[in-house]
């Protein structure tokens, strides 16, 4: 079975769409998911819990979902890039999809249609499109 890590903030952890979030419409699609969203995390953050995450085990694809917290608490972009390529370097998985622009796949998430929730996060709706083109890129 194809093993999915998906690292990020709010978003993966799926903060206020519960259980209708991307990582479980992953899992509903057949794939084995890590969920290392954490409710406001930062990419310096992101960067930390993957490093002890590398330690422990293997995935197949690497989701990184992050940076919001980062802009919102005025941390450069530049910072949070470096943290984000971090992450994808220090990963060997065949796919690394990073929903963030990066030399990598890319998501762009301003081209997925979705109904925020409270002005930040974004309802099922999206996370159901986005696993979409998640699946996309894993079929690629």
């Amino acid at each position: 079975m194809t093993r999915i890590v998906c690292l990020g903030d709010s978003f993966t952890q799926g903060y206020l769409v519960e259980g209708k979030n991307y990582t479980r419409f992953l899992e509903k699609a057949g794939f084995l998911v890590r969920n290392l969203g954490v409710n406001g995390s930062t990419t310096e953050e992101m960067l930390a819990r993957y490093k002890r995450f590398e330690r422990e085990e293997r995935e197949d694809i690497l989701v990184v979902f992050g940076g919001t917290n980062d802009f919102l608490n005025g941390i450069s972009a530049e910072f949070a890039y470096k943290n984000l390529k971090s992450i994808l370097d220090m990963s060997n998985v065949s796919k690394k999809i990073l929903i963030i622009p990066e030399d990598s796949y890319m998501v762009d998430t301003r081209k997925i249609e979705g109904r925020f929730i409270d002005g930040i996060h974004l309802a099922s709706d999206f996370h159901e499109k986005l696993t979409e083109e998640i699946l996309r890129i894993i079929n690629d």
